[in-house]
C-alpha cells in the first residue's frame, strides 16, 4: 500500500528537478527576497525601542524558520489548479486514495527545497546570528498537526472551488490572503495591537504554521498550542472528508 504512494513521491520529486536544479534558483530567490527585508524590519524595531511581547532573537527566529519551512508551515498543493486542466479527473481514475495522492504528490514535490535551501540555511543560522535550536521538542508535533491541518484546508477550498464551478484562481488568491494573516506565519500574534491574539489565536487559521513557530521560538505554551490544533484537526479533516465526498458528484471539468 505505501508503495505506491512512495512512488508517486519519487515522480513528483522528480518533476520538480528533471529540468535541472537552475530552474529552482527562482524560488530560493524570492524566499530571500521575502526574508531579508523581514530581518531589517525587525532589527530596526529593536533598535528604535519599540515595546513588543517578543525578543527581537524570537522575532529574527520565527521569521527565519517561516521562510525555511514555507511549505510545510502552509500547504499548497496542486489541488488549486487541478480542475483547471482537467488533471482532478485522473485522480478517480487510478487505484488509489484522492487524498492519499495529493498528499504523496506535494510531499514528493517539498524535498528539492527542503535539501537545496533549507537545509543549507539551516547551517548557515550561527553565522548569521539567529537561533534555529527550537525551545522546546513540542515543536514537533505541532509541526505535524500543522502540516495536518493544512492539508485538511487544502480538501476544503478545493469542494469551494468545485461548488462555485472551477474560478480556481479567485479561490486560491482568497486563501492565499486569508490563511497568509489569520495563520500568523507573516506577523507573529503577539505582536498584533489591541489585544488581537487574545481572539485570533483560537480561529482555525490560527493552527497553521504560527502555531508551530510560537512553540518553536518559545512564546507559547504547549498547554494550551496543541490542544487547539488537534481540536480543530478534527473538526476541519471531518469537515473536508464530508464536504468533498457530496461535491464530488458536481465536478465540472473543462475538455468534459
Amino acid at each position: 500500500m505505501f508503495g505506491k504512494y512512495g512512488i508517486t513521491a519519487r515522480m513528483s520529486l522528480r518533476s520538480k528537478t528533471n529540468g535541472g536544479l537552475v530552474y529552482l534558483i527562482p524560488e530560493i530567490f524570492m524566499r530571500l527576497v521575502c526574508l531579508v527585508p523581514l530581518m531589517f524590519i525587525w532589527r530596526s524595531l529593536a533598535e528604535s525601542g519599540a515595546e513588543v511581547e517578543m525578543s527581537v532573537s524570537q522575532l529574527l527566529s520565527y521569521t527565519y524558520m517561516n521562510v525555511l519551512a514555507a511549505d510545510l508551515t502552509i500547504v499548497n498543493t496542486c489541488l488549486s489548479a487541478w480542475n483547471f486542466d482537467t488533471k482532478s479527473l485522473e485522480m478517480f481514475t487510478r487505484p488509489m486514495s484522492v487524498f492519499g495522492q495529493v498528499i504523496a504528490r506535494t510531499v514528493g514535490e517539498w524535498v528539492p527545497m527542503l535539501l537545496l535551501f533549507t537545509l543549507p540555511m539551516l547551517l548557515l543560522a550561527p553565522v548569521l546570528g539567529i537561533q534555529v535550536r527550537p525551545k522546546t521538542l513540542w515543536a514537533v508535533p505541532s509541526l505535524f498537526l500543522s502540516v495536518s491541518l493544512g492539508f485538511a484546508f487544502e480538501f476544503l477550498f478545493y469542494c469551494v472551488m468545485v461548488r462555485l464551478r472551477n474560478v480556481s484562481w479567485p479561490v486560491y488568491v482568497i486563501r492565499s490572503a486569508v490563511t497568509a494573516f489569520f495563520s500568523g506565519t507573516v506577523i507573529p500574534f503577539k505582536i498584533l495591537p489591541f489585544g488581537m491574539d487574545q481572539w485570533i489565536r483560537y480561529q482555525p487559521f490560527g493552527s497553521l504554521g504560527g502555531a508551530f513557530l510560537t512553540l518553536y521560538v518559545g512564546s507559547a505554551d504547549a498547554a494550551f498550542v496543541l490542544p487547539v490544533q488537534v481540536f480543530w484537526n478534527i473538526v476541519i479533516w471531518f469537515a473536508a472528508v464530508f464536504w468533498f465526498r457530496r461535491s464530488r458528484e458536481r465536478m465540472v471539468s473543462f475538455g468534459g
